[in-house]
């Protein structure tokens, strides 16, 4: 997967600071915005955490058309309805909307800002490594086969020991 990951979040509150820290803790490369700012084919991810009508829709339309591995927004059912008709209106395609992850993050039961910026980065980190799709979210003890399937068995180290 690469260390040299570059997030992009544009907005703040609480899950933005979270996700911050936590990018930081990966050792990833985050950049935060609150406006429009240019999206370059060098993001892995871009994660909208604001709810204002002038920057989610062009940050959003901006990321799926540079081609951007991972796009994701928070918000409510109704505030992704209200997105995805203006993003149609501006005429981001049906396939490239299927790309968009809104409402983000993976359903962990994830409440309080730290619990929803983990579900966002495991979401980020599934669709990274490929391991997320149709169908195939699961817990790894759920799951059948070895944990580290890309590793010949024994390669596969403890990070902690």
């Amino acid at each position: 997967m690469g260390d040299s990951v570059q997030v992009l979040i544009v907005g703040d509150g609480p899950v933005t600071v979270a996700l911050t820290e936590m990018v930081s803790v990966l050792g990833w490369s985050v950049t935060v915005s609150l406006t429009v700012p240019e999206i370059g084919a060098d993001l892995d991810a871009v994660v909208v955490t604001s709810h204002h009508e002038g920057v989610d829709g062009p940050v959003i339309q901006a990321a799926l058309v540079a081609g951007t591995a991972y796009v994701g927004a928070m918000g409510s059912r109704r505030t992704q309805t209200r997105r995805r008709e203006w993003l149609t209106a501006a005429g981001v395609s049906s396939d490239a909307l299927e790309a968009l992850h809104a409402p983000i993050g993976l359903d962990i039961g994830a409440d309080q800002p730290a619990e929803i910026a983990v579900s966002i980065l495991a979401e980020i980190i599934g669709i990274r490594s490929g391991r997320l799709g149709e169908g195939s979210v699961a817990s790894i003890g759920e799951r059948d086969g070895a944990i580290h399937p890309e590793l010949a068995p024994g390669e596969a180290t403890c990070p902690g020991g």
